[in-house]
């Protein structure tokens, strides 16, 4: 397994992981929670997963090429539930219910993604279940909230870009409004709701109160646009899709076409812009009164532009990426996927966990990381994503259950489930 080193710069012992020790029972499906969920596991979390037998996450079905599909091991699934147990129960069939409560009492938080008012028709909402532990803490995440005139509608990564108008300012000028590459509200949520548990979880260590959370898509992605929003609300300025113009609308940070590839170029500051024509070998247009502050550039920045463009023609892309990075200046070659993943900042920042193991691969895959470091933590897990309840036996006896049939672990718990086992 790769990940962040075990050592301390100073040698001191490997600490345990942040979350080591915190039980969560994981109600999410799909991408916002299952990602929440996942950073909260690979912070040391014990992270249970209920999935519904028939199925489970939907997740399982998404992305990838049909053999993983098919094995219900779907690359989307893969990538956000590394770290978990999966048990596979029914939560309409009252009996499971009544272990979803058992567990519940061992439990330190709850997290779930149903659309509002599901969890309260199966008698599991956070009112439902704070009497049976005064200190837990329950996260719930939705398109909209709990509340509000939106509450009941469905929440999905597009919609949710829409409605908040990320997509209007997203795309070029003369296109159309244009979704973002990833499932970024998605993203952004999870990122939200983790830290809104670890917060929680810090709090009760010092009041010992449990806490109730509402995160919703809408809200994350409005916060993710607060510089957009001011400029409107405070500003008066309404924000326009500028493609790969950098915000600032300074002309020579954008995208150029160089030889062989697309060189991305970030330039934001007059000594940087001097720098950049330093290094391009284009000095002299700084006496061209065309250019000679950032007004008259802007308002001549297809001359600019050409006066770049010509400068670049004359090397390939990956070495003005070196010769502008060694002249202090942020420059980048725009990669596909596979050649990304061949940088050696992966390599160096363990940024891929290779995992073994998985029930139903026979190959190793290799998950993304946390985004960060802790200096003398160990972080990462490596127990792989899990297959339909593959740990329904696991989890049913550390409850204190039984199996009293033969019948398949990913059957639900009901009439064949038997309180009283030894943990």
């Amino acid at each position: 397994m790769r990940h962040q080193k075990e050592e301390a710069a100073d040698g001191n012992a490997s600490r345990p992981s942040p979350l080591q020790g915190v039980k969560i029972l994981d109600f999410t499906r799909v991408v916002a929670g299952p990602f929440a969920t996942e950073l909260l596991a690979l912070m040391g979390a014990d992270v249970i997963k209920i999935e519904h037998p028939d199925g489970g996450d939907e997740a399982r079905g998404f992305c990838g090429n049909s053999e993983l599909k098919a094995l219900g091991m779907g690359s989307t699934f893969l990538s956000l539930n590394a770290g978990k147990r999966s048990v596979a129960i029914d939560l309409k069939n009252p009996e499971s219910r009544g272990l979803i409560r058992d567990m519940i009492r061992q439990m330190d938080v709850v997290v779930e993604n149903f659309r509002p008012g599901v969890m309260a028709r199966l008698g599991l909402a956070y009112d439902d279940l704070k009497s049976l532990k005064r200190d837990l803490i329950y996260c719930s995440i939705s398109g909209y909230g709990q509340t509000g005139p939106e509450a009941s509608s469905a929440g999905y990564d597009g919609a949710i870009q829409a409605a908040c108008g990320l997509m209007s300012i997203t795309g070029f000028p003369d296109g159309s409004p244009t979704r973002v590459g990833i499932p970024v509200a998605d993203i952004i949520t999870g990122y939200g709701a983790a830290f809104a548990v670890s917060s929680a979880l810090f709090q009760r260590a010092a009041t010992g109160e449990g806490r109730y959370i509402d995160v919703a898509m809408f809200d994350s992605i409005l916060c993710a646009m607060r510089s957009q929003v001011a400029w409107w609300n405070i500003g008066h300025t309404m924000p326009e899709r500028l493609g790969n113009l950098a915000w600032t609308r300074i002309p020579a940070s954008d995208v150029f076409a160089v030889r062989d590839r697309h060189l991305m170029i970030t330039v934001n500051t007059e000594p940087q812009f001097r720098k950049l024509c330093d290094a391009l070998g284009i000095a002299d247009i700084l006496g061209d009164p065309r250019f000679v502050d950032w007004p008259s550039r802007i308002e001549n920045r297809h001359s600019l532009r050409e006066a770049v463009e010509k400068a670049l023609s004359g090397d390939t892309a990956e070495n003005w990426e070196r010769r502008l990075k060694a002249a202090g200046l942020a420059a980048a070659v725009i990669k596909a996927i596979p050649q990304a993943l061949e940088h050696p900042q992966i390599a160096h920042r363990e940024l891929l966990m290779t995992l073994h193991g998985t029930k139903k691969l026979d190959r190793p895959i290799d998950i993304v990381n946390l985004p960060f470091a802790l200096r003398g933590s160990r972080l990462g897990t490596d127990r792989p994503p899990p297959a339909l309840g593959e740990h329904t036996d696991e989890v049913l006896a550390q409850f204190g259950y039984e199996q009293k049939s033969e019948r398949a672990a990913s059957q639900p718990p009901g009439p064949h489930v038997q309180k009283g086992a030894t943990p």
